[in-house]
């Protein structure tokens, strides 16, 4: 078959390359007692063989699956990085999980190894092991836990690898080099519809292709930084660390979610890789701020915004410089308002990359408006993940983009989007029944995501296939651009639409809680606290008709009859949230069912 791109096959072999060329750049930064501290690709490299050294001369070796349950930090990209030149497999651990779903992964995979960064993962490890005979060693980034046979520290590990090197047996190189293209890369474990989740299987080629194909489509030149918050246990920040070595970037590792804010303006990233749901909270966060200040200055913001956003459809999202009355009126409202967002967040971007759900089109004329273009792309786990991507220059908020080089898309006659190309998985580990379910005979992958394709390419993503609404009535509902709809609203922070199977939908709203307590009170509304507040008729009245006005598009059976106000956010750790920020939609559900219940059964009555 002949390729696109002369693309580097093993990840071996494109560390090797990264290193040789970038060998003095920047390759990771990480905060430390209040500074940050850099690292360059050589330095990075020395480690990575002390690592997969120092696993060679515990007896790892070519095929053993070895975990990873860690936080984000440059030593999570380096252990992977060795498993990978030891042809160990690596698999990907979420660190929010509890040990009942640690257990099963570790148990499903076989894993007779497990890298963990501090005492609170480690004792999730220990409560498990038992019933993990295959486990030979955890490692522990955090030192002084080596209190038992099995548990070693990561400064023993290194110091084993300077003793095995010093035997002059074995390199990093002469063990990548004995690494294939279709060796087993990772085992990527996402839900699966039986309960519990798959190990999604890819190979070296799978991700070294996917990254060269999707870095090649942004352009992104050496020397730059990115700033890292997203898990690498999910494929789509995992993608990010490999690209990012490929073109020569930086990567700086935030702290945690909640310092995101102070290492933007610390970092100053060319490049950032995030959910939608982080630029939501950050478009909110800024307007929180306006709402709360002069009457003045809203009026001043609101103007900024219309010019800026409407300069952006017109010219900005297209790299084209204003013309006419925006030639004049842009850069009044970038000096007034919009400077001050961007530098806000760094002041150096270059491009941001969303993923992982449907970014709204109001979320990214925002942005893009303050300098700040936003390119979005789509793929899932199964596809290592990056299936398609935004052209810079030719953004179309609302689409995902094109195919990246080496990828086909078909939309099937339900609607579904079909993948097919070097990004496709070799299936789900110890699961055959479940892979030839999603891999046709052709090869196309079925992703389960409804779309369709513009007459330039451009794929639009509309629903999950499972997430499709079908009312009593017998209509299809797709609920995500519903949604997106409604999340315009600077009161509403998160909202979920149910109704399958009923006489209408109806819309669950967790309400933007610093804008509702303002609203309230400007409006000299008492109340004793903030659940008191959520039941105020007012209050409830508001939602109304915000529903009223962000639902005037949608057809009659699409607009949500009802609504049930929610006091606190979908979270990660009540499970309504996956770890990477996606909503449990079947979770929401039931955690309200009996609120829901009742709003169904007034009508009843």
């Amino acid at each position: 078959m002949k390729y696109s791109l002369n693309y580097l096959e093993t990840i071996p072999e494109m560390f090797a390359y990264s290193c040789e060329k970038y060998g003095d750049l920047v390759r990771f930064g990480e905060k430390k007692e209040g500074e940050w501290r850099t690292f360059t690709f050589n330095e990075i490299r020395k480690i990575v063989e002390k690592i997969a050294l120092g696993l060679h001369a515990l007896g790892f070796k070519h095929g053993d699956r070895i975990a990873i349950l860690s936080e984000n930090c440059k030593e999570w990209t380096m252990f992977d990085l060795a498993c990978a030149h030891l042809g160990a497999v690596s698999v990907a651990v979420y660190p929010t999980l509890p040990a009942n779903q640690i257990h099963y992964i570790l148990e499903n995979s076989g894993a007779s190894g497990v890298f963990v960064s501090d005492r609170e993962q480690l004792e999730k490890v220990k409560f498990i092991k038992a019933d993990l005979p295959e486990m030979k060693y955890c490692i522990s980034l955090e030192e002084g836990l080596d209190d038992l046979e099995w548990v070693l520290s990561y400064s023993t590990l290194l110091k084993n690898g300077e003793e095995e090197k010093g035997k002059g047996k074995v390199t990093l190189d002469t063990l990548g080099k004995k690494i294939k293209k279709e060796d087993l890369w990772t085992l990527i474990y996402t839900s699966g519809t039986t309960g519990n989740p798959k190990g999604v299987m890819l190979s070296h080629f799978n991700i070294c292709s996917n990254a060269q194909s999707a870095m090649t489509v942004i352009k992104i030149p050496s020397g730059v930084r990115f700033l890292s918050f997203l898990p690498l246990s999910h494929s789509f920040e995992r993608i990010v660390s490999h690209g990012s070595y490929y073109c020569g970037a930086g990567v700086y590792f935030a702290e945690s979610l909640d310092k995101i804010a102070d290492n933007l303006k610390e970092v100053k990233p060319h490049y950032m890789f995030a959910v939608p749901r982080i630029f939501e909270k950050v478009y909110a966060k800024i307007h929180s701020g306006v709402a709360a200040g002069s009457p003045l200055k809203k009026k001043i913001f609101t103007w900024a915004k219309e010019v800026g956003e409407t300069a952006a459809r017109k010219y900005l999202v297209n790299e084209k410089r204003p013309r006419g009355l925006y030639s004049i009126t842009y850069p009044i409202a970038k000096a007034l308002v919009l400077n001050k967002i961007s530098k806000a967040l760094g002041g150096e971007f270059i491009y941001a990359v969303s993923g992982g759900a449907p970014l709204a089109e109001h979320i990214g004329y925002f942005f893009s408006a303050a300098g700040i273009n936003i390119l979005e792309g789509f793929g899932l786990t199964e596809t290592s993940p990056v299936t398609h991507l935004t052209p810079p220059g030719k953004i179309r908020f609302g689409k995902v983009g094109l195919p990246i080089p080496d990828v086909e898309c078909m939309i099937a006659a339900d609607g579904e989007i079909l993948i097919r190309g070097l990004c496709v998985m070799q299936g789900y580990y110890k699961n055959p029944v479940e892979t030839a379910e999603v891999i046709d005979k052709d090869g196309w992958f079925h992703t389960g995501d409804i779309g369709l394709i513009d007459e330039d390419g451009y794929l639009k993503i509309t629903d999950r296939k499972k997430n499709i609404l079908v009312t009593a009535g017998g209509k299809n509902i797709a609920p995500a651009p519903i949604e997106n709809l409604m999340l315009q609203s600077k009161y509403i922070e998160q909202v979920v639409i149910i109704g399958d199977r009923r006489k209408y939908p109806i819309a669950l709203i967790v309400p933007c809680k610093e804008e509702l307590e303002n609203w309230a009170q400007e409006h000299a509304i008492v109340y004793s606290n903030y659940f008191a507040l959520l039941g105020n008729p007012d209050v409830y009245a508001l939602f109304e008709s915000e529903l009223q006005e962000f639902q005037l598009q949608l057809a009659r059976y699409e607009k949500s009859k009802k609504i049930l106000l929610i006091g606190e956010p979908f979270s990660i750790e009540n499970e309504e949230l996956t770890p990477s920020l996606k909503v449990r939609r079947k979770s929401v559900e039931a955690h309200y069912k009996k609120q829901i219940e009742a709003l169904y059964a007034l009508d009843d009555d």
